[in-house]
């Protein structure tokens, strides 16, 4: 009887967790999590990286590395727990992220990208035995590096550890050893040169993530309206919202929903909007800007006053097992009369008819001159089976309330819906969505190929639909985290040109037009976003915010930054800048105090790394000369 070999190798194994998490995470817990990101994307995961490491799991405060060598696994924890202390002399004790870390040596079972094993539990447990703020190691790494290694560490005695027969013999490194050990010398190999694009990301990384952010701001998502050079952009993009008919599509309701199936009126809500906005002739809304809605009777009247838009779409779906019931009208804001409605009761089979007849009837109602071609743009291609539409649906409303978790199942719900139907295009969309969140989130085992495992989503969804603009947006977001603007811009450009109402292609589109130094053209681009989506993400106002100070438009800057702040006042890139933007409008004693207020709250910024994006030389010293005078 042939039975699957099992793949074994030799392998320094290295586990790793926080001291005291569940006390740290009840005394703060957004800022216990914020920390340990950044520790994760600014220190940890780059030097695992820069000692050939490989990054297996992480569970919560912990993780599993392994590396092809004792040496290299040692000197990376030893790294790692000296930059560590560094970094907490400027924090409080009480939240202070000390580290324990046990390495040992031995054989591994691989399974799939996981490793099993006698030699992973002991490293397991030899980190439970460790000082906190130092390393454990087994005999078997003390003698592959006790002479390789300018260090000596403290015989612990045989130590019997919890599901290991054997006793093992334990070996300790304290964090004052830590801190008079030398600089240890790095490995000839480094991982991230091992793919053409690891090494740009890896820079990026150093050279743009803001010590105590939680997240690097470069890689969070960009904005959007294409300066085809200082002509182009600035003439068309500012009447954009204004030159068409401006409509607003409310959250549908589903009043016999039973909880959790509200996802479907938001995803049909969803591709309405998507649908609406392939007409040059209408500026839709884009859905961020309409959720807050949600659940609320709004009369149209204040629709029209909140939003400024001519139109109001609203509606309501009641979902049986066999039928649907899908009511919508269309109303004038102004006159707050009614100009259409309609009732459809279908099969679900039918549910992708009835979305079209919806878009057809609106674009009838509002006497808009739609050419064939436009139409055809309009009617998204359905996918073969009502299932796989279901399933991406679900998954687009877990991106919607985007933690690790609801990531893990929309990317379940993504995968099943290729199965069903492998030419859905939408559906590669969604999981390309889910590769990218969990780069640019931390949560990647490995980042830089996951990345590119969502630009490889990307491109199979514009070869099953080109007219696809939310594949061309992700395609174009994906290379601007990779530093490829040029191309960055030309897909951009293609995914507006297909939706010009789709607020991911214009994210997209401002920051790399401002990261290539095309300050007004990044201006416009926000503003036009700012139109679709008037309360705009942190991100987004920190791109246009930074447009507006590079521009000499500190006033419009500081207006952007504090209704920001208003909503999320602990993004510590709105804070900086804002900092900036009043020493660029000439207030002093409030560039000072902001500046006060960023020293205090985020001790480890660095300016030095702050907008080093930016390809302009001149910009980038415009911008540390706005620093420099608030006082940063």
């Amino acid at each position: 009887m042939n039975e699957t070999a099992v793949e074994r190798r030799l392998a320094a194994i290295m586990a790793a967790d926080v001291v005291g998490y569940s006390r740290l995470m009840g005394g703060d817990e957004v800022g216990t999590l914020r920390a340990l990101r950044t520790h994760r994307s600014e220190l940890i995961d780059p030097t695992i990286a820069s000692r050939r490491g490989r990054i297996v799991k992480t569970t919560g405060d912990g993780l599993l590395a392994e590396f092809p060598s004792a040496v290299d696994a040692v000197a990376c924890a030893i790294t790692i727990q000296r930059s560590l202390a560094s970094r907490n002399t400027s924090t409080a004790e009480e939240k202070r992220l000390t580290f324990r870390i046990g390495i040992n040596i031995g054989d591994i079972i691989i399974e799939a990208s996981d490793i099993f094993g006698d030699g992973v539990n002991v490293a397991a447990r030899l980190e439970t035995l460790c000082e906190p703020g130092g390393v454990c190691i087994s005999r078997a790494v003390r003698d592959q590096v006790r002479d390789k290694m300018p260090v000596a560490f403290d015989d612990l005695g045989e130590q019997q550890v919890k599901n290991i027969a054997r006793p093992v013999r334990a070996f300790g490194l304290g964090p004052n050893a830590i801190a008079a050990a030398p600089d240890l010398p790095q490995s000839a190999g480094i991982a991230a040169t091992r793919h053409g694009h690891a090494g740009m990301f890896a820079a990026f990384i150093v050279a743009l993530s803001i010590a105590g952010a939680g997240c690097a701001w470069w890689l969070l998502a960009a904005p959007t309206i294409i300066s085809r050079q200082a002509e182009d952009v600035a003439a068309p993009a500012a009447p954009v919202a204004q030159a068409r008919a401006s409509i607003a599509v409310l959250p549908f309701t589903s009043p016999t929903a039973d909880g959790d199936s509200d996802y479907f009126a938001d995803g049909l809500t969803e591709d309405i909007i998507s649908a609406l906005g392939r007409f040059r002739e209408l500026s839709v809304i884009a859905r961020a800007a309409v959720l807050g809605y949600k659940g609320k009777s709004p009369t149209p009247v204040e629709v029209g006053r909140d939003l400024k838009v001519r139109y109001v779409v609203d509606g309501s779906i009641r979902r049986a097992p066999e039928r649907f019931r899908v009511s919508v009208s269309l109303t004038d804001t102004t006159r707050s009369a009614v100009l259409w409605s309609e009732k459809y009761d279908v099969e679900p089979k039918d549910i992708f008819s009835v979305q079209d007849q919806i878009t057809r009837r609106i674009s009838g109602a509002l006497a808009v001159r739609v050419s064939s071609l436009e139409l055809a743009r309009s009617v998204a291609k359905p996918p073969n089976n009502v299932e796989a539409y279901d399933l991406v649906l679900r998954g687009r409303d877990l991106l919607g309330r985007l933690t690790r978790s609801n990531n893990l199942e929309a990317r379940r719900l993504f995968e099943r819906a290729i199965e069903i139907d492998p030419t859905y295009a939408p559906a590669y969309v969604g999981l390309g969505r889910v590769n990218r969140f969990a780069a640019i989130e931390g949560w990647a085992h490995e980042p830089i190929q996951t990345l590119e495992r969502a630009g490889s989503l990307a491109r199979r969804a514009i070869e099953l639909d080109d007219l696809n603009a939310g594949a061309h947006a992700l395609l174009g977001q994906v290379l601007v985290q990779f530093g490829e603007y040029e191309r960055a811009l030309d897909v951009l450009k293609r995914a507006i040109d297909l939706n010009g109402s789709d607020p991911e292609a214009y994210r997209g589109l401002a920051a790399v037009l401002l990261w290539r130094g095309d300050t007004q053209g990044a201006i416009a681009a926000g503003e036009v976003l700012g139109r679709f989506q008037p309360d705009l993400s942190a991100p987004d106002a920190f791109h246009l915010a930074m447009a507006y100070v590079l521009a000499d438009r500190g006033a419009d800057a500081i207006l952007v930054l504090r209704q920001s702040l208003d909503r999320d006042s602990a993004d510590p890139n709105t804070n900086i800048m804002l900092a900036a933007a009043y020493a660029q409008a000439g207030n002093q004693p409030e560039a000072e105090r902001q500046s006060e207020s960023v020293r205090n709250r985020f001790p480890l910024f660095s300016r030095d790394r702050f907008g080093s994006l930016l390809r302009e030389a001149s910009q980038r010293e415009k911008l540390s000369v706005m620093l420099n005078k608030a006082g940063l």
